[in-house]
């Protein structure tokens, strides 16, 4: 973790604007193909849903704005350490909350992901000692039984929440056999902006392609 210096920051004055209002998150849907991802998850007997986690964890990753955090007052880059992803097992109906460290490497984090979710009894489990919740990259969940266009979510505190919020829809498979999905993310704006979504979509882009 450290300290954002705010003052050399070329997003210094949208930050100040946006940090003061109530609710300064935006939200957005846009389709993502994800053919690629749903013959890796199959070939290698992996979670399709986890291992698209694994995609946009590894994406967000690669810019820092999207481990910006408000902590005691201060703006920081946070260390990104922990996926929080909603899931359900397959006997249950009530989805569990699961924080799991991220792995660089899929295979491991898919699998590490799956059997924390199978050995968790609790709706969600408390951080490791010292852990601390701002290390989470973004709180992901999936809504797989129907389409969706937008979504909100529920939060206790809006101002300084900057954690990104992630949802996938239920898979579309189009006339060309192509796999897609529909994926919900709102950010807090004033450390996000469309032009650094943009990015980090791309970047989820090829890091599909390359599966």
């Amino acid at each position: 973790m450290k300290e954002l210096d705010l003052e050399t920051w070329n997003r210094r004055d949208i930050f100040n604007l946006y940090y003061q209002y109530d609710i300064p998150q935006i939200s957005l849907c846009t389709p993502i193909e994800v053919s690629n991802v749903y013959k890796f998850a199959k070939s290698k007997g992996l979670s399709f849903y986890f291992c698209l986690c694994h995609v946009f964890y590894t994406a967000l990753l690669k810019y820092e704005e999207f481990m910006i955090r408000s902590i005691n007052g201060k703006i920081v880059i946070e260390d990104g350490v922990y996926a929080n992803v909603c899931a359900i097992k397959d006997d249950e109906e009530v989805f569990k909350i699961v924080f799991s460290k991220y792995h660089p490497g899929i295979e491991k984090f898919c699998k590490q992901l799956k059997s924390k979710l199978q050995k968790q009894t609790q709706f969600m489990e408390p951080l490791p000692a010292g852990a601390r919740k701002s290390q989470t990259i973004a709180y992901i969940s999936c809504a797989p039984w129907f389409e969706f266009t937008h979504i909100t979510y529920p939060q206790d505190v809006q101002k300084n929440s900057f954690v990104p919020h992630i949802s996938f829809d239920k898979i579309k498979t189009n006339s060309k056999g192509e796999k897609w999905v529909n994926v919900s993310l709102q950010v807090n704006h004033a450390a996000i902006d469309g032009k650094l979504i943009a990015k980090m979509l791309d970047e989820v882009r090829k890091i599909i392609k390359s599966l």
